[in-house]
């Protein structure tokens, strides 16, 4: 089992290069009914958000249209 890449929201914006911060917004601010949650994905130790990159490109890649 490997250890999850905890990043940073603005790490994050670099290794997803086509994810603008409008739509990470969006995604965050709805979490709950996008299903974003439901990836573990985000992590919010008090105000910040941190991501685990791997459960967030598996979510991304769940939204194909």
């Amino acid at each position: 089992m490997t250890t999850p890449i905890i990043i940073s929201r603005k790490q994050l914006l670099v290794e997803v290069p086509g994810l603008k911060p409008e739509t990470l917004g969006y995604l965050l601010r709805n979490r709950e009914a996008n299903g974003l949650a439901e990836y573990g994905a985000v992590l919010r130790p008090g105000k910040e958000f941190l991501f685990d990159l791997e459960a967030f490109i598996a979510f991304l890649r769940s939204k194909k249209a």
